[in-house]
């Protein structure tokens, strides 16, 4: 069932530095809105970043997911003959973003992973690529880090987003690691809290529309964790639902999270400490057969060491699956879904703390730890000494040795206009089609299978328990837009997608394709005007200047 209530219009603390000369707000945490900030200060929109962490990205960063995501799979026609190869198409230069495509022509693969063509440390590719393009968009471009949502306020006939008020943090000189010493299960309410604490400094940030000046401020929700959607008071949706596109979910029942983290390989032994930990059910699990089991996942995901074999020096990043039917497996935390049901997240508006299930937050931190000192007491079967890895915090910029926030692979999502849903039939069909549905408001590319990892215990519909490829598809600005918002616009994970849908566009490349794609619509209705609706009814105009970012149509080979 749908979750809505009353809109939320309580005014925004007394204290609150107003901030009111912006065009486009993004709302952000993600790759999707790292992405849609460049594009929208690119288009000439004065644009604020609002970015929860002190690092931008998301999952290419901040979320310690550094190895990019891309199709690999190919569709073979039913009645035989060649198989149509969708890697092919996705990774054809003139399909990907061209921005996104400068950054990984930026890469070496340094640490000559196998489960990607581009693995990379965090931290220096935020340095060498990321903080670059921030500086290069100039003063169109305003970065409020370590920032998080806490109120949304909506116009007198909650038709608008009025306002988004933050608490933006500041650690205390006496903190170590930027504030990063602490996991977030511990720090979350502080984060949250706009009083001052022991450990930060706070000051309430509202961003507005300046009604003197007549600014047609839009927003974007980028967030993580769907936190405008949340806030806003009209419905959304959270979880699986019992048919592709429906908008009845089960709003705990939903995809696994995991909380990356990375180790260092030493030439000498380190004897680094074990904490107390409860995860069970740990282990090998898909690759429990493998005689070099051990092996394949220290360099499945490495970001840095180039031999075949683990090498001293070494740094991979661990974020392995696990296996429901061996009932083992690495970092993925399957036992709690992140998110609290809709009706407690409706409670706690009136003192948002991110909605988040905390018990969940702190058992996939505990699982973390209990892998990497898993893995590291099974290295002998790799022919490694236990005793030469520990955890490599640098790379991920905390004290803790994870990575800053987990990653999230499902939020809560947006219903479109009309109550517009994107569906997985619309990403998928047969190798004769060539391209899921070209919509006619087509403004993002992706190609990706949809791949879930189901919390434990919940039933999966039987339409999400099978593979699921894809075509190289579409997105429509539909799934960009608010059914009630019409200065709201989503992307990334938020966008107006069902549970399944969301499983195939949740990768890192289409991220930047639909954060640039709304980046630049942001602008667009900023500069026209406009609200949601009314860019669509121009959407040409609108896909003109989405083509001078990213692609739109396929570029296809020549069938066969």
């Amino acid at each position: 069932m749908l979750f809505d209530t009353v809109s939320a219009r309580a005014a925004a603390p007394a204290t609150a530095e107003v901030l009111d000369d912006f065009d486009v707000v993004v709302a952000g945490g993600s790759t999707a809105a790292f992405a849609a900030a460049l594009a929208a200060a690119e288009s000439g929109a004065r644009t604020a970043l609002i970015e929860p962490t002190d690092w931008v990205g998301g999952q290419l960063t901040s979320s310690g997911v550094p190895a990019v995501d891309e199709a690999w799979h190919s569709i073979k026609p039913p009645a035989g003959g060649a198989s149509y190869s969708v890697a092919a198409v996705a990774r054809t230069p003139a399909n990907i973003t061209p921005g996104f495509l400068a950054l990984m022509k930026g890469l070496e693969n340094p640490g000559n992973c196998w489960v990607s063509r581009f693995c990379f440390c965090p931290d220096a590719f935020l340095k060498r690529q990321l903080e670059p393009l921030q500086a290069a968009a100039g003063s169109r471009l305003a970065v409020f880090l370590d920032t998080v949502v806490k109120q949304v306020e909506l116009s007198a006939d909650g038709s608008r987003v009025a306002s988004i008020t933050c608490v933006a943090r500041t650690p205390r000189p006496e903190v170590t690691e930027r504030g990063y010493d602490r996991l977030p299960s511990q720090d979350l309410a502080d984060w949250y809290s706009p009083a001052d604490s022991d450990r930060f400094t706070k000051k309430t940030l509202r961003f507005a529309a300046d009604p003197r000046a007549g600014k047609a401020t839009v927003f974007i929700d980028a967030t993580e964790w769907g936190e405008v959607l949340a806030l806003s008071g009209h419905p959304y949706l959270q979880g699986v639902e019992d048919s592709d596109g429906s908008l009845d979910c089960r709003d705990t029942c939903g995809q696994a999270t995991v909380y990356c983290f990375t180790q260092q390989l030493h030439a000498e032994p380190v004897n680094e400490a074990d904490r107390p930990v409860v995860a069970q059910e740990l282990g090998y699990g898909s690759y429990r057969d493998k005689p070099d089991a051990w092996t394949k996942i220290w360099t499945y995901r490495r970001i840095r060491g180039r031999e075949a074999k683990p090498t001293a020096g070494d740094v991979c990043l661990q974020n392995w699956g696990y296996s429901a039917k061996d009932r083992e497996g690495g970092n993925d935390y399957p036992f709690a879904y992140l998110f609290l049901p809709r009706d407690k997240a409706a409670a706690e508006r009136a003192d948002w703390r991110g909605g988040i299930n905390l018990d969940a937050l702190r058992g996939a931190e505990d699982r973390a730890y209990g892998w990497h000192q898993w893995f590291r007491a099974h290295a002998a079967e790799g022919g490694i000494d236990p005793a030469c890895i520990s955890l490599c915090p640098a790379v991920l910029g905390t004290g803790h040795g994870l990575a800053k926030l987990p990653y999230i692979r499902d939020t809560r999502r947006a219903i479109g206009l009309d109550g517009y849903v994107l569906k997985f039939a619309d990403l998928s069909g047969s190798a004769e089609q060539r391209t899921g549905t070209v919509f006619p408001d087509r403004i993002a590319l992706g190609a990706y299978p949809a791949d879930i990892h189901p919390i434990s215990g919940c039933d999966m519909p039987a339409y999400c328990r099978s593979a699921h490829d894809t075509l190289p598809f579409c997105i429509p600005f539909r799934a960009l837009t608010h059914r009630e918002l019409g200065n709201l616009l989503v992307v990334g994970k938020t966008m107006a997608q069902s549970f399944l849908a969301n499983s195939a566009t949740r990768l890192h490349p289409i991220e930047w394709s639909t954060g640039t794609a709304g980046g630049v619509a942001a602008a667009n209705m900023a500069r026209t005007r406009r609200t949601s609706r009314e860019a669509y009814a121009a959407i040409g105009e609108l896909q003109a200047e989405i083509r001078q970012k990213t692609p739109i149509d396929w570029t296809l080979p020549e069938p066969k």
